[in-house]
């Protein structure tokens, strides 16, 4: 009976053995396979679009990717460079000069009106003195009277004379002569300036250019004001300088009134022997890296992007053209630019790379 007790414990405990193990062996094939479902699926997260083509990285978007990550482009446009910046300059406030010929006008009317007093005054002491010497009709002190009068009414015109020489030397020093004979002379075109029908220009000239100037006209560039371009001519030297601005000062005038008075502009000055093809390169699609400028680029023949650097652009002077300026042969004109999704690009490209820096 012992015997059969012992037979039926052992070969329980043979059975648990056994069901440990396969319980242990299940567990463990369970932990592999769900570890190895976890690879598989960061390996379907992570996918590299980049390959290499004539060893210049490229890269490989399909199509459904490329649209719903709205990648756009569009054909680069060729730009003819042919003006040469000067400097900036402001639209000119004309309200001190146009205070001062108020002055001006004041009190050249009031000196007006004091020598013809004056002149009459003088008439009228010579009639006192010739009755003052027929028979004393008219009594010395009348006369002495009148003389004091007159001496008054010329101390008068001279202080007016003096404020007068004081608002010339004020124009001449802040404007320069030819304002001086403007205001004196009632100018046709001052007086277009200071209605507002024209307008004037103060334009700062650097150091560099400043023996090659003025340019008889200039192009206007707007920072502010709602329009485009505005064509100016020379008028005059300007005897103070722009604080804010190192260089020379020259006054020009439009012929309209289409800018905003206090603008601060840009000016060039077209050139025909300066004249040399560009490409332009939008805003949107440029993309710095490193300290350095690039653009993505469409490859036409298998559809495929590549960054290409824009290394010596410089920004578009004129301001018709919003813009880059990239010489030819850093891309191509027949070469087709990314203007929306260019960013997303560059971290394409070095998505795979920084994964695999991650696994070392």
């Amino acid at each position: 009976m012992k015997n059969k007790t012992t037979i039926v414990i052992v070969a329980q405990i043979i059975i648990i053995i056994i069901l440990i193990w396969v319980i242990a062996l299940l567990g463990k094939k369970n932990i592999i396979g769900i570890q190895s479902d976890e690879v598989e699926s960061e390996e379907e997260i992570i996918i590299d679009y980049t390959t290499v083509i004539n060893g210049i990285k490229q890269i490989q978007l399909p199509t459904s990717v490329e649209k719903n990550s709205n990648i756009q482009y569009i054909k680069l446009k060729k730009t003819q460079i042919n003006q040469k910046k000067l400097n900036y300059g402001i639209v000119q406030n004309m309200g001190p000069l146009v205070s001062k010929r108020t002055n001006l006008a004041r009190v050249n009317h009031l000196t007006k009106k004091l020598k013809n007093k004056i002149q009459i005054e003088k008439k009228l002491l010579e009639a006192l003195k010739a009755l003052n010497e027929d028979n004393k009709n008219i009594s010395d002190l009348t006369i002495s009277k009148k003389e004091i009068e007159i001496s008054d009414l010329e101390n008068q015109k001279n202080i007016y004379e003096y404020e007068k020489t004081s608002i010339l030397s004020n124009i001449k020093q802040e404007w320069g002569p030819f304002f001086v004979s403007a205001v004196k002379d009632k100018n046709d075109l001052l007086n277009r300036i200071l209605k507002n029908k024209n307008q004037l220009i103060s334009l700062s000239v650097t150091q560099g250019n400043r023996e090659e100037l003025p340019p008889k006209s200039i192009v206007i560039i707007p920072s502010i004001s709602n329009t485009s371009e505005v064509k100016a001519s020379f008028l005059s030297s300007s005897p103070m300088v722009n604080p804010s601005i190192v260089g020379k000062n020259f006054f020009y005038y439009t012929k309209n009134n289409k800018l905003t008075i206090g603008e601060r502009i840009s000016a060039y000055v077209s050139q025909s022997n300066y004249q040399q093809n560009h490409l332009l390169v939008p805003n949107s699609s440029v993309i710095w890296s490193n300290g350095q400028p690039w653009a993505f680029i469409r490859i036409k023949s298998n559809g495929n992007f590549e960054r290409r650097s824009l290394q010596g652009m410089r920004e578009a002077e004129n301001g018709s053209e919003n813009g880059w300026i990239v010489p030819e042969g850093k891309i191509k004109i027949d070469d087709e630019i990314v203007t929306n999704g260019a960013q997303l690009l560059l971290s394409e490209e070095f998505k795979y790379q920084i994964k695999n820096e991650n696994e070392d």
